[in-house]
Parts: C-alpha cells; sequence; structure tokens
C-alpha cells in the first residue's frame, strides 16, 4: 500500500489489511481537507510512504492498544490491553497469509499474534508464539463493524477480546463476535512508524 507524502520511501513488505488501506486513505483525505486545496504534486516532491508497523487499537479507547506483557520477546507471552507506547511490543507488522488473512508480527520480538494452543474454544488466551507461516490460530481478518474492525482469528471464528471488558493489563482472548461490535472486540488499525 502506497500514499503519496514528501519525505522517502520505503519497500513494501506483502499487502496490508483493507481495513487499514482506508483508514490511512480517509485520514489523507481528512487532512486535505482541512489544509484546503493541495497543490499538484510533481515527481521531484513526492515519495510512497508504507505501512511497516500499525497499533492495534481499541476503536472506543484509541489511547489504548494490543500489547506484549513486559516486552517479553519470549514464547507464549500474554497479549494484553495497555495505554498506546509505539514501544516494539505494541507495534505490529501485517503480512498477508491469503483468503483476506494476515499474520500480525510483533516488531519487538518477531513472534506472531496466536490463540494459545490452537484453540477454538471462547475464553482461549491471546499471546505470542514463533510465527509458523500457515497456523490457522495465528492468521486474523479485520471485519468491518460499528466504529471499527472486529479482528477474527481463522481457526475458530472468534475475535480477538478484551477479557472481563475494557482495563488496564487486562488479557486478550478469543471470544465469540458479537453482532455489531463492543467495546472490547472494536479495534482501530493504526498506521505507524517503526523506527529500527
Amino acid at each position: 500500500m502506497t500514499i503519496s507524502t514528501t519525505g522517502r520511501s520505503r519497500r513494501v513488505r506483502g499487502k496490508r489489511p483493507a481495513g487499514l488501506v482506508g483508514a490511512v486513505a480517509i485520514g489523507a483525505g481528512l487532512m486535505l481537507g482541512m489544509a484546503g486545496a493541495a497543490p499538484a504534486a510533481t515527481t521531484a516532491n513526492v515519495a510512497a510512504a508504507q505501512v511497516e508497523a500499525v497499533t492495534l487499537r481499541l476503536a472506543g479507547e484509541p489511547g489504548q492498544d494490543v500489547n506484549i506483557a513486559g516486552a517479553s520477546e519470549e514464547n507464549g507471552a500474554r497479549a494484553v490491553q495497555w495505554p498506546v507506547a509505539r514501544a516494539g511490543n505494541d507495534l505490529w507488522e501485517p503480512e498477508a497469509a491469503g483468503g483476506g488473512y494476515y499474520r500480525l508480527k510483533s516488531v519487538g520480538s518477531g513472534k506472531c499474534l496466536n490463540v494459545k494452543g490452537g484453540g477454538n474454544e471462547v475464553n482461549a488466551e491471546v499471546i505470542q508464539y514463533t510465527c509458523s507461516g500457515g497456523a490457522a490460530n495465528e492468521e486474523w481478518r479485520f471485519v468491518p463493524k460499528g466504529i471499527g474492525y472486529q479482528i477474527v482469528v481463522r481457526s475458530s471464528g472468534q475475535c480477538l477480546n478484551v477479557r472481563g471488558g475494557v482495563g488496564k493489563g487486562n488479557q486478550l482472548i478469543q471470544y465469540t463476535c458479537t453482532a455489531h461490535g463492543v467495546a472490547n472486540d472494536t479495534w482501530l488499525p493504526v498506521w505507524e512508524h517503526a523506527s529500527r
């Protein structure tokens, strides 16, 4: 995915979630609308900006996102709700997995957002685990819902959810998706600059 901007260009790594494309396009449109008519772009001052990393923020509380507890780099580390820090443990690289699904790879650890044990049961914990490149419990799709997106895991068709409702430090789980999206299962993928 690319949008025109001034600055330097970086390499694109696979396809990005359609919702993410829409969020960036809408944001760019709003910025142009607020600034007035934009001057015509020339090839000399236009470069491509790619989505390298996103934070996965709660739509109803965008100051909170998906975070790996304690910035752990270990397999099995818990995914929790936490205030946005834009650090390696809350930045995710979406990587196309086919069929509209994506692996969400932690910038900090290089591991994937994963449903523990590949389980299909409601309340199964969401963790990080070494990316296998084909496990259905590490593949997610973005489904438009309410003011954001439900993030649905391929293995069970259940949604990424904050256990017990919204709350700092609460464990993330997979849970039955709600019909219209609620505060603890509706997310916003937000493009962030991933410095390396």
